[in-house]
């Protein structure tokens, strides 16, 4: 059932996992799989309860432990059982993992560019944005189909693998993908379901605007 057809319809949260050691050194994560550290916990436990009040009916994460972990905190406030899929998994960089921006750009600063452009680039030798759209995506339409006609899913993944995910649902060219901007840590956006198609409702929402420390990641 579509909002066309009566009530606000559903809706999708992609909410970003909260901070790492790495995201702090500017360093691209990619499909490495890191921790949050003290602060990205309590961003999780803060985010999770501004996001309680929205009264999720199902949760989907990434199974890299910063996702898990966040979308853990929204589990233990909502009782609701997490359903862990790797194609929610952060886009995967080649060896651009593990380097830091200033590192990626002495070292691959053409293929960089080239991205930064909007060109279709196997950053580091890894995945292409559409590859990430193309694994993601489906994952999140799946589990937004099971929901009732107003219900809402959140999906906790990783700024790129979100920002892709969005950029498809809502029928972007993938070059403009990169205009949609990057989510800081422990923040959200939000789809609503419209007549026709999704629609970007919220962007980086969850608190006062803050830096975004590692756009893909």
């Amino acid at each position: 059932m579509s909002a066309a057809r009566g009530g606000r319809g559903r809706r999708i949260v992609l909410w970003r996992h909260g901070q790492t050691s790495w995201n702090l050194e500017r360093r691209f994560q990619g499909s490495t799989d890191i921790e949050l550290t003290e602060t990205g916990v309590a961003q999780a436990r803060r985010a999770a309860r501004l996001l309680a009040a929205l009264k999720p009916d199902a949760i989907i994460a990434s199974d890299l432990r910063r996702a898990a972990a966040t979308a853990a905190e929204l589990a233990a406030l909502t009782g609701l059982q997490v359903s862990h899929d790797s194609a929610l998994r952060e886009t995967y960089a080649g060896v651009w993992q593990g380097l830091t921006h200033e590192e990626i750009l002495e070292r691959h600063g053409d293929e960089y560019r080239a991205w930064k452009r909007g060109e279709p680039v196997r950053r580091g030798g890894g995945e292409l944005e559409t590859e990430v759209a193309d694994r993601a995506a489906p994952v999140v339409l799946a589990h937004a189909e099971k929901l009732t006609a107003d219900g809402t899913l959140v999906v906790v993944s990783h700024g790129g693998t979100i920002r892709t995910t969005i950029g498809r649902l809502i029928d972007l060219e993938p070059r403009s993908w990169e205009s949609l901007g990057g989510l800081s840590n422990c923040c959200w956006s939000v789809l609503g379901e419209g007549a026709r198609g999704w629609r970007l409702l919220e962007h980086n929402a969850g608190t006062l605007p803050e830096p975004v420390l590692g756009d893909d990641d």
